[in-house]
């Protein structure tokens, strides 16, 4: 978790893209601690090779394709948890380090979901990301056309139980809860 403590560290993140540099040099703390957005940094041999912000979502029921969601859903919006931001350090690409990031985000969902109702991941993908996430199952939402043009990213998600599901994880997903923490109550 992002904290004051990483500060320095911050400045020394580079990446391709200046948008994703900039809110987490600029704005990723002043977010965190207005809990608008939560940070998770990846640090190897004291480098920060990447990180990934999240923050609460929804999704419209008419914006998931057939056979994603709950067929007895009877609301209009799904609530989701979005990745607002994820990126890996140019030095590090290719090396799975944003594959390891989503599997965190898993961890993260699994976790968040014993507490909410939450089943959808969602993402707005730059344009040159879109390929990265469909390997990893995430699928366009379906919206306008005109809507999609007017926008610089693309709206995508997954329905991530149904995918754990799918892989033969069971409801729990205990399988990949963190080890070391106290029992739920």
């Amino acid at each position: 978790m992002l904290t004051d403590e990483h500060r320095s560290l911050l400045p020394t993140f580079k990446c391709k893209n200046n948008e994703l540099r900039g809110f987490l040099i600029e704005n990723a703390l002043d977010s965190q601690r207005d809990k608008t957005a939560s940070t998770r940094l990846v640090i190897y041999n004291g480098r920060l090779v990447g990180y990934f912000t999240l923050v609460t979502d929804v999704i419209k029921k008419k914006e998931i394709v057939d056979g994603d969601g709950e067929p007895t859903f009877q609301y209009s919006n799904y609530p989701a948890l979005k990745i607002a931001r994820l990126a890996t350090h140019q030095d590090y690409e290719n090396r799975h380090i944003g594959r390891s990031m989503l599997k965190k985000i898993y961890t993260i969902w699994i976790e968040f979901s014993h507490y909410i109702g939450c089943r959808i991941i969602t993402v707005d993908a730059k344009p040159e990301a879109v390929g990265f996430y469909e390997k990893f199952a995430f699928h366009k939402a379906l919206i306008g056309i005109r809507k999609l043009q007017k926008r610089d990213t693309v709206p995508l998600y997954i329905d991530i139980r149904k995918e754990l599901e799918h892989l033969g994880y069971d409801h729990s997903l205990t399988e990949y809860e963190e080890t070391g923490r106290a029992e739920r109550n």
